[in-house]
């Protein structure tokens, strides 16, 4: 086994040149912390993020007051150059030449113009990873559309999916986009460094942060081609009552408990069943029961609750006693109970009780840097950690790095043509649901051979949900699946059974890497924890992955990202001030988390081809999620301010709202942070009256809530199409709040190409969610994902090498089911 662990992170002597504007900044962190040197070139004045609230106190719209710029430019080295000045540009232009890597964040066509586009530096450093992300892409009908966190967040749909039911849909409570977009050109350009490994070749990486914005949708994208509508309490019905657990009942997600609100799945099904009955029998051994339903069999019970053999007043009693359980008890009672009953609940965590979280203080997840408590690394190496290096820097902290040479590394062209990036690497994949899965889809989806082990004795969570094909269900079926496990190659494997472990092994011994998303204890009952594999197999990478991580106290917590999102502090902070939180929608954490472990895991594997050493990756999905909201947890450890649920207020933009349009639950997401887009607004909508066209922020949000019911009265007649055009063409951020279903109409996602038909064994013909990034190289390449156990046949034979004699004895054994 390697424990030799070093002080350098897997990406350790490769240069970025971080140019990015706030649209962006989280992928220069990243990188950072997995080891690489992020040299922050920024205009003479500061970077836009230097001036991004919130700020500690008595400093505002200082250069180095920003709580935003503390967490954005943590790790990164600060060198200021003007890029409209022609010298300054050649001084730019010789730091590229020895660069590795390039990110940029400018409108389409700026940098271009500028002499720094790709195109231009590619001939001074043919192997440069030049990374451009944007609101919506390079080109397209939509690609210079003016453009805010709120709008796209409008345009990729998590906007619309939002919210209570009963008022217009709300964004997450601090803003999200831009984050999604860099951690996901953080995992990308990792991924392009594996490939230029081979070839010596750089490329161009284009994000789209509406596409990264499509990715936190779950599985709602599934719906419009296999159900014909929208998901349920979505698009048109979005004001439909809440689902029932039974006819007449409801049962709500958020509960009330004695010291703040606590997230509760209380469904039908396996999972949901083994909540309400665990959680009555915990009310019952309060005494907190009706004498006439004391003493009943409680997993019977709800077994009967689907055929509606249990009467609608039982449930309802049975929902009043659960309401005042959790009244009685605090968020972390609660959350003890959840770990040792497995419940699908979760406290609804504030940022307060993020820093006292008994759990996080065990691993050791708080750090002090530069005199601040900032969120710890996700995910954990056992042999490079990612490290937090530095506090932001000052503003031309290291200017004296631009005198100093840094000579180019010789980099051999590809004599062949080139391949994807993971082409010959093998992977086998234990994981399940979301986080694991979508970590070895990105793999399979740049070439790497993944095996995908599943059992029909135990099949994937989500080849039981919906969206089916055609609304019939069935484990061959389901899109919700199909989405999360592209081009990947399925093996069935019963491991209860010995044989079955005794096949996991031999393909262990085969792969490279090992993907899995058990639950922290239960690879070492198998027989293939990282410990046991390592002494013979020194050069696998291995991630594991859970919402709490592989210790501490909460490690056997089982949950998905919903939970997540609540043990995170997202979910707090989103929905309406006067309310509970409304939570996120879906499991949300499900598409943070797989963006740090693709990253993670290219990066083990660029550090392994340099070392031949490979290593463990614990990967805790709640500590990955809290980066997305960092800003805010340092404006409480810094100025003890801590946020609960947003609306539609912003610290950076006014007006800044989602305002109901012509049609049935039709909106408009319009937010302007510039002067200049509010003054565009105010001639546009006429609200000179409300608020001057000349008004600064700071008297714009003085007469926010005029400007919102003058802006609410002005587009309610409004075609919303026809309205967006109009205020975008006017050089005003908006989008029409987008429908799963408007998705497939989008202009600017056709363009892209983003959504791909695959032709699945059972479903036929069926889109999947595309590549967020555009690799102009050596793209992603997407095929069906398999039925259960689709290539069992051909992989006992080719990867295991098994014999006919072999494969009939484990055959009769029962092992392939």
């Amino acid at each position: 086994m390697t424990t030799d662990t070093t002080t350098e992170g897997p990406l350790a002597r490769i240069r970025v040149l971080d140019l990015a504007t706030e649209r962006a900044e989280l992928a220069g962190r990243i990188l950072a912390e997995l080891g690489a040197e992020v040299l922050k070139v920024e205009p003479p004045g500061g970077a836009a993020a230097r001036f991004l609230p919130p700020f500690a106190t008595g400093e505002e719209g200082s250069a180095e007051g920003s709580l935003y710029w503390a967490a954005v430019g943590l790790g990164k080295q600060s060198v200021t150059l003007d890029i409209n000045d022609a010298r300054e540009r050649l001084e730019l232009k010789r730091l590229a030449a020895t660069a590795d890597v390039f990110i940029e964040s400018c409108d389409p066509g700026v940098m271009a113009r500028l002499g720094l586009g790709y195109e231009q530096l590619r001939p001074v450093n043919p192997a440069i990873i030049y990374v451009s992300v944007t609101p919506y892409g390079q080109d397209g009908p939509h690609a210079l559309r003016p453009a805010t966190e709120l709008t796209v967040e409008a345009a990729g749909g998590l906007l619309g999916l939002q919210g209570d039911h009963d008022r217009p849909p709300v964004p997450v409570g601090y803003p999200q986009a831009a984050f999604h977009a860099g951690a996901q050109a953080a995992a990308d350009i990792v991924i392009a460094l594996n490939e230029r490994e081979r070839s010596g070749l750089g490329q161009h990486l284009d994000v789209s942060t509406q596409a990264a914005m499509v990715w936190t949708l779950m599985n709602a994208t599934g719906y419009p081609p296999n159900t014909g509508g929208d998901p349920p309490r979505s698009g048109e019905l979005r004001a439909d009552p809440p689902l029932e657990l039974a006819p007449g009942v409801a049962f709500p997600n958020i509960w009330k408990s004695k010291d703040g609100w606590v997230q509760a799945s209380i469904t039908l099904g396996g999972l949901g069943a083994r909540t309400i009955g665990n959680l009555i029998k915990s009310v019952e051994a309060e005494g907190g029961l009706a004498p006439d339903r004391a003493g009943n069999g409680w997993s019977e019970w709800t077994d009967a609750i689907a055929p509606g053999e249990v009467p609608a007043e039982t449930l309802i009693a049975a929902r009043d006693e659960i309401e005042a359980y959790f009244a009685r008890h605090t968020n972390e009672e609660i959350m003890r109970l959840a770990v040792d009953q497995k419940l699908l609940v979760a406290p609804i965590r504030t940022i307060a009780e993020l820093i006292e979280n008994p759990h996080l203080k065990v691993r050791d997840y708080w750090h002090e840097v530069g005199g601040r408590l900032h969120p710890g690394v996700a995910p954990r190496f056992s042999r490079t950690p990612m490290q937090l290096r530095r506090p932001a820097p000052r503003l031309g902290e290291h200017q004296a790095l631009l005198d100093q040479a840094v000579p180019a590394t010789a980099r051999k062209p590809a004599a062949t043509a080139r391949s994807r990036a993971f082409e010959g690497l093998k992977v086998a994949d234990f994981a399940w649901v979301g986080v694991g899965p979508l970590i070895a889809k990105a793999l399979a989806d740049h070439g790497a051979t993944v095996v995908h082990v599943e059992s029909s004795t135990r099949p994937d969570v989500l080849r039981l949900g919906p969206p089916f094909r055609d609304g019939v269900a069935g484990l061959d079926r389901s899109q919700f699946f199909a989405n999360f496990n592209s081009s990947k190659r399925g093996l069935a494997l019963n491991l209860a059974l010995p044989e079955g472990r005794e096949l996991a092994h031999r393909l262990i011994d085969w792969a490279d890497v090992v993907v899995e998303s058990f639950v922290p204890g239960v690879v070492d009952g198998l027989g293939f924890s990282y410990r046991h594999l390592a002494h013979k197999h020194p050069g696998l990478v291995m991630l594991s992955t859970c919402l709490c991580g592989q210790t501490g106290p909460d490690a056997t917590y089982r949950g998905f990202g919903t939970q997540g999102s609540a043990l995170a502090g997202i979910h707090g902070l989103t929905g309406w001030p006067d309310r509970p939180p409304a939570g996120t929608w879906g499991a949300y954490t499900d598409f943070i988390a797989p963006r740090y472990g693709v990253a993670a895991i290219a990066a083990a594997i660029f550090e392994r081809n340099r070392s031949g050493l490979g290593q463990h990756i614990d990967l805790a999905q709640v500590e990955a999620a809290i980066h997305f909201i960092e800003p805010v947890v340092l404006e409480y450890t810094v100025n003890g301010k801590m946020r609960g649920p947003a609306g539609h207020t912003s610290d950076r933009a006014c007006p800044h709202g989602v305002y109901p349009a012509a049609g049935t639950e039709r909106y408009v997401a319009i937010a302007t942070e510039t002067d200049a887009q509010w003054r565009a607004l105010a001639e546009t909508a006429d609200l000179g009256g409300v608020c001057p066209p000349e008004s600064s922020l700071a008297k714009r949000m003085e007469h926010a809530p005029e400007l919102d019911a003058a802006l609410a009265e002005w587009c309610r007649i409004r075609d919303p199409w026809e309205l967006v055009e109009k205020l975008t063409g006017a050089g005003v951020p908006a989008a029409v709040v987008a429908r799963p279903s408007d998705l497939y109409n989008d202009p600017q996602l056709a363009h892209r190409e983003f959504f791909v038909t695959c032709q699945h064994a059972e479903m036929g013909p069926t889109p999947y969610d595309g590549p967020v990034t555009r690799f102009s190289a050596t793209p992603p390449s997407l095929h069906a994902a398999p039925v259960l156990g689709q290539h069992t046949a051909e992989l006992l034979s080719e990867v295991l090498a098994l014999d006919d004699d072999e494969i009939a004895t484990y055959a009769a054994s029962g092992v392939f089911t």
